[in-house]
């Protein structure tokens, strides 16, 4: 079964979802600046796992969605009205201020995310590459993150996305062996 992971705007889209479902994954666009490689980073979640875009009703959701559709990943999009998604002032429009009940009816996910097998990719295994706790471990991490075309991540954020995206160990190993001097 298929891991689920739903793309949103903001890392205030992410905590309220979390506060629904506490064990989805997600990732963050970080708003209508979304890189090159956060799209190639969805992408490539979508190539092993279900990605589901919940992204605001409003202009920049939707340019944000076409972005990512461009990708031609295999994407779900979800929506929710800008009735639901309006901030108790009536002057801000987003994901984060929709009820609990507008989230769920909006995802209609099983009480239980579906789940991979355990993550490969422990914060220890990143300290034993020096990509974690290491003097040199931004530059580490920047070099495989560019050999991988995705975003730049602090340790515990690339131990994540490295396991949704399926990366296995040798992969890193073999990276890092060929691209990575230090």
């Amino acid at each position: 079964m298929k891991k689920t992971v739903i793309v949103v705007e903001g890392h205030h889209d992410e905590q309220k979802i979390k506060s629904v479902y506490p064990d989805v994954e997600c990732i963050v666009t970080n708003g209508s600046s979304i890189t090159k490689e956060t799209l190639n980073l969805i992408y490539q979640t979508s190539l092993t796992n279900e990605v589901i875009l919940f992204l605001d009703p409003d202009f920049p959701g939707k340019k944000i969605t076409n972005q990512i559709l461009e990708t031609r990943g295999n994407y779900k999009i979800v929506f929710i009205s800008k009735e639901e998604a309006l901030s108790k002032n009536h002057k801000k429009i987003g994901v984060e201020h929709a009820a609990e009940m507008s989230i769920k009816n909006a995802l209609n996910l099983k009480k239980e995310i579906s789940f991979q097998k355990d993550p490969e990719i422990t914060a220890a295994e990143l300290h034993k590459r020096k990509l974690a706790n290491h003097p040199n471990s931004k530059h580490r991490r920047s070099a495989l993150c560019k050999s991988l075309n995705i975003p730049l991540f602090n340790g515990k954020a690339l131990a994540k996305y490295l396991n949704m995206l399926g990366i296995s160990l040798e992969r890193i190993d073999a990276i890092i062996n060929e691209k990575i001097r230090l």
